[in-house]
């Protein structure tokens, strides 16, 4: 696989190029996750599989994380190593990992380092796969996690980079550890409940339906497809497509039952040359039809991802079939949030249910702990709710019948001041221009948390 040099289009600025036809590929890695735009296309040659890593893998914890600390407090830091350590542990026991994962974690001050000294909006960290390494689906070419596709065990596979995921961490901020006083203060998060929640992301739990132009419309990622020219003896064609991730595959519109892939198909209907301008997509067929998408990207309960196979596409679906077969996800918020919006499920609808973990904003108040024994979780599944563990295996992680809890978490009893709260039903995530309403608001999204306080 290669990478073409230049497109003319200007809102081509992040593509990504790739060919099914050489023994080479073109993978997307991302230098810092807290600056999710910085990304790069690098040369990831086909090689031999050869991964040293495993031998330093334990059964109970199939992640080994490289951590870096920059606090001189060495006793906080360990508290930290250790959260990413029982982190491990509980994906472990709901994953079968056939291969590690391996994370590049840091905790440091985001102040001193990044600039970003904000005391009223914290970014808590940033988490996500370090690489997207395309793959030939049954379909379409898609952008695999690094994670993921090292589960497939292929004998020869795009050279992998030296971690699956990318976590980086605030310390700027009062967490609180296993073992801390409860209640928790509202003041604070539980750093376990947050690490989990960006591993699942870093593992693919992440969307590329975004509105990277900033036009209100709503497309995958932009790249190119090189192949083989039918003509003998001329050179490779490349065609400009958008492109989805593994993860894209099984979203749909609610209650209408499209598939987002057909319409990716629909959008790659529109002809893109080395002279298309900005102005002759906007004047498009295939804008509206984006422009329509970002519409049901800002409308609750419009999109979700099908967990049961065999539902007839194109059609629409009771209230009982998204109940029972589909994961709601989140499209409340008004207008587009990048990484929120869609990455994450559907806040009303699972708070107070096992699939609590990937909601955009973190509940005031409550450790992980009490959020499983709330939902009567903490032994059937974990964590990872029933509806997450099944998306996990649709898109390609072999999932365990049984899960065994690998540690036991603190929970207290008390009034549940979550379960109904108006804070919590209007709360929002945060970006440079907007103020949420709650007294606590941790926005959890793929390569972003924040934490605001008023």
């Amino acid at each position: 696989m290669k990478i073409l040099s230049r497109i003319s289009f200007i809102i081509l600025i992040g593509l990504i190029c790739l060919t099914q036809t050489t023994l080479s590929a073109k993978c997307i890695t991302y230098k810092r996750p807290i600056f999710r735009y910085e990304k790069e296309v690098i040369d990831c040659p086909i090689v031999s599989s050869n991964d040293k890593r495993q031998t330093q893998a334990t059964p109970d914890n199939m992640f080994v994380v490289n951590f870096n600390c920059s606090v001189a407090d060495k006793v906080l830091c360990n508290k930290v190593q250790n959260v990413f350590v029982t982190a491990g542990k509980f994906i472990t026991a709901t994953i079968n990992l056939k291969s590690v994962v391996s994370v590049d974690a840091k905790f440091l001050d985001f102040c001193a380092n990044f600039g970003e000294c904000d005391t009223q909006a914290i970014i808590l960290g940033a988490a996500g796969p370090a690489r997207f390494i395309p793959f030939q689906d049954n379909d379409k070419v898609r952008l695999l996690p690094q994670a993921l596709y090292k589960q497939l065990n292929l004998p020869q596979h795009p050279q992998f980079g030296p971690n699956e995921i990318m976590a980086t961490f605030n310390s700027n901020m009062t967490y609180w550890f296993e073992g801390d006083p409860l209640p928790m203060l509202r003041r604070q998060a539980d750093l376990l409940y947050v690490v989990l929640h960006e591993l699942v992301h870093g593992l693919g739990f992440v969307n590329s339906w975004n509105d990277e132009f900033g036009l209100q419309v709503l497309t995958p990622m932009l790249g190119q497809i090189v192949e083989d020219n039918p003509i003998g003896g001329l050179p490779p064609t490349p065609k400009t497509l958008f492109l989805e991730t593994i993860f894209d595959k099984n979203l749909v519109i609610l209650p209408d039952g499209v598939p987002l892939t057909t319409v990716t198909d629909q959008l790659n209907q529109f002809q893109f040359t080395p002279t298309t301008s900005e102005q002759d997509f906007i004047s498009s067929q295939q804008f509206q039809i984006a422009k329509g998408i970002y519409n049901d990207g800002i409308t609750s309960d419009k999109i979700g991802f099908v967990l049961t196979p065999g539902i007839p596409k194109n059609v629409p679906l009771t209230q009982d079939q998204i109940q029972n077969n589909v994961l709601i996800l989140e499209t409340s918020l008004n207008p587009f949030m990048p990484s929120s919006s869609i990455g994450h499920s559907d806040f009303r609808t699972y708070l107070n249910s096992g699939d609590f973990l990937m909601l955009f904003t973190y509940p005031p108040g409550k450790t992980l702990g009490e959020m499983l024994d709330r939902s009567n979780t903490t032994s059937t599944t974990g964590p990872i709710g029933p509806r997450l563990r099944t998306l996990l295996g649709i898109i390609g992680y072999d999932i365990k019948q049984d899960y065994t809890p690998p540690t036991t978490l603190s929970t207290i009893q008390s009034n549940d001041n979550t379960t109904n709260s108006s804070d919590n039903n209007n709360a929002k995530p945060l970006s440079s221009s907007s103020i949420v309403s709650s007294n606590l608001v941790l926005s959890l999204v793929c390569i972003l948390s924040v934490i605001s306080f008023i």
